[in-house]
């Protein structure tokens, strides 16, 4: 006797549904706001929340060379590099950032409204 599998069933071959009976959604987040480079953010305590060399809980400037779009990032948070405004990048040989910040997207998007 042959069974006809069941909708449910997970051995069902359907591109857009998962074992289990999920269904297949894209799990990459949405791109990244654009920030143009030389553009200088200053962030808040509350829109980012890691950087090497910088103090928790305090107000940061930086001078945007690029944001990572990487593609395990999550929907939250990207990393911006760039350099401080003290910096004399301008008037020295080209140089690595002086800085990685991770930043709330939230934080980029509502540079851009209020823009």
């Amino acid at each position: 006797m042959t069974l006809a599998p069941r909708v449910n069933d997970s051995f069902v071959t359907d591109p857009h549904r998962r074992a289990g009976g999920g269904v297949a959604v894209d799990s990459s987040p949405p791109p990244p706001p654009e920030v143009a480079p030389g553009t200088l953010l200053r962030l808040a305590p509350g829109d980012w929340s890691y950087g090497r060399d910088l103090t928790p809980g305090t107000p940061v400037a930086v001078t945007v060379t690029s944001v990572r779009d990487l593609p395990n990032r999550s929907e939250e948070w990207v990393w911006v590099l760039g350099h401080r405004p003290e910096c004399a990048y301008p008037h020295v040989d080209r140089h690595p950032p002086c800085m990685e910040v991770r930043v709330a997207v939230t934080a980029l998007r509502g540079r851009d409204q209020a823009s």
